[in-house]
């Protein structure tokens, strides 16, 4: 078994992740699972095996121990079905849970051997911009299931919280204007909102554990002058 170093199990757990929330979304989409599995099964065999069944002891391998054979099971059924005619309603949903399954053993292992925050930050950080209005914040964190939204105001970060933004709509019921034109920054005053926890892309990941609590913390590049947001990282993430 080739061996997986921290910026390439950063790597294999990014992409794990990305495939198992899409194979949530939409059961068919449990494939996207499988070839993550063969790119990252290639990775540990040094050479490609063209199969993804020849892959499955060095996966087997690679998960915790006390995972193994049920890890084992679990691949079999997926790669005996995969090639399938009909990947469509309970049978697709009966292999994507079964995939699901199968990503979130290996990514264990891999958030095992990952170390610093960049590694298991997410880097796609949706902001909300201080002229958007309570409807344009309320249909972001609905569309992305947010639970906290950033923005910076008065050159400082700060969360809006989905509880606040429920408050203010029910408190604008009947005035459209405070809904759809007026800008955040009339509609909440900095008390209301939730001062940003801060770290450092390069911080150990130990540092995160501590640091974080129910609110996201956002990641910046460095303390100089111009350093930027680079990621955002929620409790989440750390599981």
């Amino acid at each position: 078994m080739q061996p997986v170093s921290a910026d390439e199990a950063a790597y294999f757990l990014k992409l794990f992740r990305g495939a198992r929330y899409a194979a949530l979304e939409d059961a068919e989409n449990f494939r996207e699972i499988c070839f993550v599995l063969e790119e990252f099964g290639c990775h540990l065999n040094g050479n490609n095996a063209k199969s993804l069944r020849r892959y499955g002891s060095l996966l087997r391998s690679f998960a915790n121990q006390k995972k193994r054979q049920e890890f084992s099971v679990m691949f079999d059924m997926v790669v005996d079905a995969r090639n399938e005619a009909s990947h469509r309603g309970v049978f697709a949903r009966n292999l994507a849970e079964k995939s699901v399954r199968l990503s979130i053993i290996l990514e264990e292992s891999l958030l095992s051997m990952t170390v610093q925050v960049k590694h298991i930050m997410s880097e796609s950080v949706i902001f909300a911009e201080d002229f958007y209005t309570l409807a344009k914040v309320r249909e972001l964190m609905l569309e992305n299931s947010f639970s906290y939204i950033p923005v910076m105001l008065s050159d400082k970060y700060y969360f809006i919280s989905d509880s606040l933004v429920a408050r203010k709509w029910q408190d604008f019921v009947g005035d459209d204007k405070a809904k759809y034109n007026t800008k955040i920054s009339q509609s909440f005053s900095v008390e209301e909102l939730l001062n940003a926890e801060e770290i450092l892309s390069h911080a150990p990941k130990s540092e995160a554990y501590l640091k974080v609590g129910h609110l996201p913390l956002l990641v910046f590049d460095g303390r100089h002058e111009n350093r930027k947001v680079v990621g955002i990282l929620s409790p989440f993430d750390l599981l």
